[in-house]
């Protein structure tokens, strides 16, 4: 699948710690395994907010990504603790997911240490607004049996081995067995959208948004599929509906826009871009040079060049950073 349909989340670090010695000794105290002196960790705690007295905790875990490669995944230990024995770099990505459903994720920057503390706001699907700081989790389905609980992990398996055929099997089995679970039509969607099963992908969505028209996750790809097929006006549709669902998503406002620009209707892409960036000012830094370029064919040098200069302030050891250069020199005030 081009990767510019990338299924992605919404997530903001709330309390980023720092010093790799102490992060040590304070993850040897919370998840009461020995860490080797010296060892590199990544590590924090999330916080589920909203749960209801006796209600059954999620089952949460927390996904470290390099350079979109899975490089390990930690379930939440019963104090919400999770850790990687890995060296935090930056460009990686702490990845939320509920239930095998991807809910948020998390730049790490390598300067601001080792422990990423972060809250998820529980509500149980009565689409509370979600607010900075925070995940909103209203997606995650809570009917999922303990059989398809299974069924849905040995397929996320699956999938994540690059079994997409033993994956698609598996979440038809969910589906079935369970018609109204809208988080397994999703996965199933963007299964069949990775294997360029596009009618089947659609299918899938729409299903999905039968059972919960705002879930947002499924609007975003239902729209990012429509866009992939250059159908314009249904992905403008979709991709609106992700935002009013979904307002702080910086996906849904950056394919909203891309939208808009398919449409040629630039003067309402560029607010939805510019939203996109605000939410997700590093995870969105190449939505700069969308701008840029648009700002370039429109004559507005000036601006192309404030575009440009904000990417590469974010954006380390670009391979065309050169050119960039060149330009910004070219057609900056002498």
């Amino acid at each position: 699948m081009n990767k510019m349909f990338a299924v992605l989340g919404i997530l903001i670090v709330i309390f980023i710690g720092a010093g790799n010695l102490s992060a040590q000794g304070d993850v040897r105290s919370a998840i009461g395994l020995p860490i080797p002196v010296g060892a590199s960790v990544i590590w924090g705690q999330v916080e589920i907010k909203g749960l209801k007295p006796k209600e059954k905790r999620p089952i949460v875990t927390v996904l470290l990504l390099a350079e979109g490669v899975e490089i390990g995944r930690s379930q939440l230990n019963d104090q919400g603790y999770y850790y990687f024995l890995e060296k935090a770099r930056d460009g990686a990505f702490l990845v939320v997911t509920v239930g095998g459903t991807e809910v948020g994720r998390q730049p790490i920057y390598s300067s601001r240490g080792d422990r990423f503390d972060m809250v998820i706001n529980w509500s149980e699907g009565l689409g509370a607004e979600g607010e900075p700081g925070v995940v909103s989790v209203k997606e995650a389905y809570a009917g999922r049996s303990a059989e398809n609980s299974k069924r849905f992990d040995k397929a996320s398996a699956a999938a994540k081995d690059k079994n997409t055929g033993e994956a698609i099997k598996i979440f038809n089995e969910i589906v079935t067995a369970d018609p109204n679970d809208f988080v397994a039509w999703t996965e199933l969607g963007t299964l069949y959208f990775g294997s360029s099963k596009a009618s089947d992908a659609e299918k899938a969505y729409k299903k999905a948004l039968e059972l919960k028209p705002d879930f947002a996750i499924a609007l975003v790809n239902l729209g990012k599929l429509y866009l992939s097929e250059k159908k314009i006006d249904p992905a403008v549709e979709t991709l609106t509906k992700a935002v009013a669902a979904e307002p702080n998503s910086p996906e849904a406002h950056h394919y909203l826009g891309e939208a808009y620009l398919q449409a040629r209707k630039g003067s309402l892409a560029v607010g939805h871009l510019n939203k996109a960036i605000e939410l997700a000012p590093v995870a969105k830094a190449e939505v700069h040079l969308r701008l840029a370029t648009l700002y370039n064919a429109a004559g507005m040098k000036d601006r192309a060049v404030a575009e440009y200069k904000a990417f590469l302030g974010k954006v380390k050891d670009y391979p065309e950073a050169k050119k960039i250069e060149a330009y910004i020199k070219e057609n900056s005030p002498k």
